[in-house]
């Protein structure tokens, strides 16, 4: 099976080599660098034949696979990038007729109340110095002071601001003014052409730290190409090397190698499952839709039987499948009796690759679809590079909801017909030796591609191509399960 840099030279641009991530000292905040894309390590002719006109960066924070997203709105033409916080200010939005959520008409309570179209934070200089949970969420706006409304040009006072929600509300009662010793009239907005403007701060780029979460980066090269609808060729997200700020410095061959025959080993007598990353991040879930979105924010708790976030307060509720192989079982099952019934207790540890990422709450799904909670992840490495991860895994019943969590896409399979978990990569040498070019590039890196999403590969029934089809089975091919299986069996 072949893999690695299969399109041909000039199909699209290199990407920027030696991308590097490097912590800021501040949390959240990453500095990006990279090496001139019109250049490329190892390559002569590099990206000469391009037009190059910058770079995209591209996040993902749930693990090197993906999701990815970009960050940036233009290609970059520089060599740094720092992704951080960014913070929008908001001058005179226009609050149309179908933002109001009430207008002085409540039989008992004459609100007015309206939603702005994001939602709003603390002012940008106060953010920096008020994140006491290890920047986990922006502060929301919460005070009068954080947001500005005019009514006809008159600004209005406000009674309360609820930023996650979007909401203001306008003080609807007469206030006493100590100075003329009267009530001040307030400002509404009583007839439907009135003009009603608000002011407040909003953020478009947020980076979640710590609680181990997983922040990756991938780099493309943007350049010029007339053939194209859209008048730019991009480098493939597969063909751009994940890289995080906890990868101190790039991978050697040395420990490359380590991990290629610990990979190995696991293809030899390792099980093939799949693993399902929890979200921490994306579209709210809607299934505290009944409570009040104040009450929803306070609580926090996500419903444990929605089959739209399976528990985990995001639409989805988990990425993947993505394809492993862990070691393999060696451990009792035992049956017991407890309050709640009888149940199946079996948990031992694992160990699988670097890649994809795993953390705890994460959990895997068997070929016999049984399902296990992954614990707390070991990560033993090597200058700051992760080798291999450790972990785990205890059983859980068929009652519980992430039994509901899909699998989807397995029968679309062509039967029978060799799959492998792991691609074997070859390097950009073998290709470009197969073009006649002269240049030999040394395996100072590891190859492309690099998946940039879950792959949905289902063990099945290989095909061995040297063994006719007509003969039968017990003098003929006899089809295994799993690639390294038909390699052992011929």
């Amino acid at each position: 099976m072949v893999a690695g840099w299969t399109p041909r030279p000039g199909d699209f641009p290199f990407p920027p080599a030696n991308l590097e991530v490097i912590s800021a000292f501040m949390p959240g905040v990453f500095d990006l660098r990279w090496d001139n894309p019109d250049f490329h390590v190892g390559m002569p002719q590099g990206n000469s034949q391009f037009q190059v006109v910058g770079v995209n960066i591209y996040r993902s924070d749930a693990s090197d696979r993906g999701p990815y997203h970009r960050v940036n709105l233009f290609p970059l033409g520089s060599l740094f990038y720092r992704d951080q916080a960014s913070y929008v200010y908001i001058v005179n939005e226009i609050v149309v007729l179908n933002q109001w959520l009430f207008r002085g008409d409540g039989p008992n309570d004459r609100r007015w109340v309206f939603r702005t179209k994001c939602p709003i934070v603390k002012p940008a200089y106060v953010q920096p110095y008020q994140y006491p949970r290890q920047n986990q969420s922006p502060l929301w706006g919460s005070d009068p002071t954080d947001v500005s409304v005019t009514v006809n040009g008159q600004e209005v006072q406000l009674e309360q601001v609820f930023g996650k929600s979007h909401e203001v509300k306008l003080v609807n009662q007469p206030s006493w003014d100590a100075a003329t010793q009267q009530y001040a009239p307030c400002d509404l907005p009583l007839n439907p052409d009135d003009e009603v403007l608000v002011t407040y701060y909003t953020i478009r780029n947020f980076i979640r730290s710590g609680l181990d979460t997983k922040t990756w980066y991938r780099a493309t090269t943007v350049a010029l190409d007339p053939s194209n609808p859209t008048g730019l060729i991009e480098t493939p997200l597969e063909y751009c090397e994940p890289r995080s700020h906890i990868e101190v410095e790039p991978l050697d061959y040395i420990w490359r190698e380590a991990i290629r025959r610990n990979n190995w080993i696991l293809e030899q007598g390792g099980e093939r499952v799949k693993a399902l990353l929890r979200k921490t991040a994306g579209q709210e879930c809607c299934c505290n839709a009944q409570i009040d979105d104040k009450v929803k924010v306070f609580n926090k708790q996500p419903s444990a039987r929605c089959l739209y976030c399976y528990g985990t307060g995001f639409i989805g509720g988990f990425e993947g499948p993505y394809d492993i192989i862990i070691a393999p079982d060696d451990s009792e099952r035992r049956v017991a009796q407890t309050e709640k019934g009888r149940t199946l207790e079996h948990s031992y540890e694992v160990f699988t690759g670097p890649s994809p990422s795993v953390t705890q709450r994460d959990f895997i799904v068997k070929q016999t679809n049984e399902r296990y909670s992954i614990g707390p992840v070991r990560r033993p490495s090597n200058r700051g590079n992760y080798l291999q991860q450790h972990f785990n895994i205890r059983y859980f019943d068929e009652q519980d909801i992430r039994y509901k969590v899909p699998i989807v896409g397995t029968t679309a399979f062509v039967y029978p017909e060799t799959r492998h978990t792991h691609e074997p990569h070859q390097s950009f040498a073998m290709s470009y030796k197969d073009e006649g070019l002269p240049y030999v590039i040394p395996e100072q890196r590891p190859m492309p591609p690099y998946q940039p999403g879950p792959t949905q590969i289902n063990p099945t029934i290989t095909q061995k191509e040297n063994i006719p089809d007509g003969r039968p089975a017990w003098e003929g091919e006899k089809r295994m399960r799993t690639a390294t299986g038909e390699n052992w069996e011929y």
